[in-house]
Formats: structure tokens, sequence, C-alpha cells
């Protein structure tokens, strides 16, 4: 019979199923772009500062970066440099920080909110009588829920560091039995404020009113909590988040502040389902070249993904020994992306014109959905060929070859090909004689220390 041809998918996220036999393809460390495989940002560390990532924040008025490092706050100037301004009682868990008008900046560790006024260059913890999970700023209020109890409070609008516990500052959660564990202003939404506990959350407006500022909405509430207030991000008009509910697993979800909708896919879901600790977990937005992605680090489970809105697809990104991605918090500032590790006290950039991770060689990985004849008889395959730049890097590129034919429970030796050198820029790799089967994935591992530009393949066989 004549030969064929079949497409190989290549360029696409991670499609995996359930089990391997249904698929187990993924791709680590690259995002698509213009319908190619292109890398995921790289990073360089810029300051080391000792201890441990814990908050981030870049402030606008300011000019300066926030950062809290095991039990210490920084100040990070525009040149990079880290200002010690004080010491907390804490040195583990995640903070929290928010702004105000009145050159202040509110930093909950989930115990205390110290209020650092960059203008008069004091901090002072405030006086508070509840236990705060988060803070953030809306319409002259700092705001913090209570953890201990069914409430959220605002601080007072002239002394910042105090919390009254009285009608005029406190709000309740109302919707479910259900103790508040984040408040934040929705992006976009003007005077919109989400109250999220643990298994469900709730819309609030602030009208202005004398006794107290905020109603809520009637008509719209969401029944899925947060596993962990660091999942939470948001940006553009939307909200991302880690959820959970008294009916159900972890899920990642994302609200318009109209609709929730679960965006993470049947295969993903499956993963969140065996994770040993889905609540050891932090997320962040940010945009690269255009692309809103959502990351999302289970710590104790090692394993980091992205969620890729542009393209509407699921990523595995990880550091050089292919455990988690290393990012905590990211913040933009002087028109750069920068980063504090959950692995040390590092300061780091987060740029796509950088292949590497701090100088260590990315991991690149692509594996493609099994390709089987429609009616499961066996074939022979001839031979695959990719799509690839090449002629583009100074440094030497390879990519290796591995082959499935056993319901992707295991792969072949490799097949390396180096790549052209600069100036010779044929853009096809040919691997020939890939054997009978009747069904085959592929994984496809790039390597070297410059950038990688993958498109589709096609598979040539006969039966």
């Amino acid at each position: 019979m004549a030969n064929q041809t079949i497409p190989i998918k290549v360029v696409g996220g991670n499609e995996f199923g359930r089990y391997p036999k249904i698929s187990v393809a993924e791709t680590y460390n690259m995002i698509v772009s213009d319908g190619m495989l292109v890398d995921y940002a790289g990073y360089s560390k810029k300051l080391d500062l000792g201890g441990i990532g814990r908050g981030f924040f870049s402030s606008a008025r300011f000019g300066n970066m926030i950062a809290v490092i095991s039990n210490k706050i920084y100040v990070i100037s525009p040149n990079l440099t880290g200002e010690l301004i004080t010491t907390i009682d804490t040195s583990i868990g995640d903070v929290f920080i928010d702004e105000n008008e009145k050159q202040e900046i509110a930093i909950c560790d989930k115990k205390d909110i110290y209020i650092f006024n960059y203008g008069a260059s004091t901090i002072t913890k405030s006086v508070l009588d509840f236990v705060p999970g988060y803070v953030c700023y809306q319409n002259g209020y700092f705001i913090a829920p209570d953890t201990e109890n069914p409430v959220w409070r605002l601080n007072d609008l002239v002394t910042t560091t105090s919390w009254p516990n009285d009608a005029n500052h406190v709000g309740t959660f109302q919707t479910k039995p259900d103790i508040p564990l984040a408040c934040f202003r929705f992006p976009g939404r003007g005077n919109v404020l989400f109250v999220m506990g643990s298994i469900g959350a709730e819309s609030w407006f602030d009208l202005g009113q004398q006794l107290f500022p905020y109603q809520r909405s009637s008509g719209f509430n969401i029944d899925y909590g947060c596993a962990n207030q660091a999942t939470i991000a948001f940006g553009d008009t939307i909200v991302v988040w880690l959820a959970i509910n008294e009916k159900s697993g972890p899920v990642i979800v994302m609200s318009d502040g109209n609709d929730v909708k679960t965006i993470s896919n049947d295969g993903i879901n499956f993963k969140l389902a065996q994770l040993k600790n889905p609540k050891d977990s932090y997320g962040f937005l940010f945009k690269q070249d255009g692309h809103l992605i959502y990351q999302l680090t289970f710590n104790t489970d090692n394993l980091s993904y992205i969620y890729d809105f542009t393209t509407q697809m699921f990523f595995t990104v990880c550091n050089q020994y292919m455990d988690k991605h290393i990012a905590k918090r990211v913040v933009f500032f002087n028109n750069a992306y920068y980063f504090i590790s959950s692995e040390d006290g590092g300061i780091y950039e987060f740029d796509t014109q950088s292949s590497t991770l701090d100088g260590e060689e990315m991991p690149r990985i692509r594996v493609t959905p099994p390709i089987r004849s429609p009616d499961n008889t066996p074939f022979i395959a001839n031979s695959a060929t990719f799509l690839v730049e090449q002629g583009d890097s100074n440094t030497i590129q390879r990519i290796d070859l591995s082959i499935s034919k056993g319901g992707n429970e295991s792969f072949s030796n490799i097949q390396g090909k180096v790549l052209n050198r600069v100036g010779l820029r044929q853009n096809r790799l040919i691997w020939w004689n890939l054997g009978r089967t009747n069904e085959i994935s592929f994984q496809l591992r790039m390597w070297g220390l410059s950038r990688f530009v993958i498109g589709d393949g096609v598979m040539e066989y006969y039966q």
C-alpha cells in the first residue's frame, strides 16, 4: 500500500488523560505562540537577601518594591539594592501586601498587620483583636478577614493602625456557615469587593453608606471558596484561584464578577485529586508577551502548572531538576518582571529573552498525543518529520526523540540530532524507520542554552 501521512500534534499543551493509555500529552517550560511552541520565561538572580521569600509588592507611588524574606521586610530600590526596614514575629508562611493613598503600605503575615509609612519612614504594628488572614485596600480602607470568626474588618480612616470592633467597621460573612479567608477588590469592577471563605464567596458593593459602607449582593454569590488565599490572583478583569467547597475537591476556577468558570480540564482535575496536600499552594498572574498566564505551584507535591488564558491551554513548568518552579510572587517594576523565590531569598528577573534558569539549562519537553489508526489496526511508521528553527544559535543545541508503542507506559531509547550551526537554516528534522505498531506517541526533549521554536510534525506510514 502506498505511503500515507498523518499530522503529529507537537504544538499543544497538557492534554494528558486520567490514565496513560488515554494520553500522556504534556509540555514542559514552553507555551504556544503564533501556532508554534516557544520558550516559557527564563530567569536570572539579581539580588540575594538570604532566607526564604514570602511576600512581594511593587508600589507605583513609592517607586520601590517591598519584599518579605523570612522574618525581614526589605525595600528594594530601582537599582536592585535592598534596605532592611524591620523584622517581624513570624518567619514562615504567606505574606500579603497592599497600599493606600496616604503613603502607607499594609503587610499582613496572617498573624499581624504592619503599616509602613514611607513618607515618614516609620513602620508600626496594628492594634488587633482578631487574627487577619489577608489584607487589601479599597476606597480609603484597609480590609482584612477575621480567620477565627465569620466577620471581616475595616480599619479606621484616620488612624490606620486601629481596627475598631463596632458596627461601622465589621462586616458579616452571611451566605454559608464559613469563615472568611480573604477580602479583595475585584479588578475592573469599581466598588465591588469579594469576601472569600473556605467553601464559598460573597460579592459586596461599597455604597458609601454612613453606618457601614458595604452592602452584600443578594443576587450573586460563588459556591466555591479557596484552598489557600495565596492561590488568589487577579488581573485585567478576572480573578482566578484554586477552589474547593463542601462537595468538591480542588479545581481551578476563574470569575469575571458575573459568573464562575472551571478552567482545569479532566486530566488536570484528576491530577489535583491525587495531590497529598493541595492547600500548600500559591499562584500569581502575569503577562508574557501579551499572554495572560496564571502560574500555580503545589509546594508539598513538588508540582507547578501554568494556564495561558490567551490559548486556553495548560502547561507544566519546572526548575532545572524537574522539580516545581521556584517563583512564588511576581511583580512588574521598572518595565520588567521580578519574582521572589520559594527556595531562597533571591530577587529574580523573569524574562522571555532569557532561555536559561539562572544560567542553568531549562528542561523543555513535548510529549504528543498518541496516533492510532481509525480501526486500531497495525501500521508501519516509516518516518517522523518536525518543523524546527535552526541556524540561530551560537551554542550547541540538540533534540532527542523517543517513542512509545505500548500504551504510553514507557518510552524507547533516545535518538538525538544536533541542530545546525549559525546561518544553516534548514527547518526540518527527520527520524526514519520507527517500526511496526498500532499506536505511537512521540517525546521530544530540547537541550541547549538558547531558544527553541518548534512546529507541528508529520508521520509517514503504510499498512
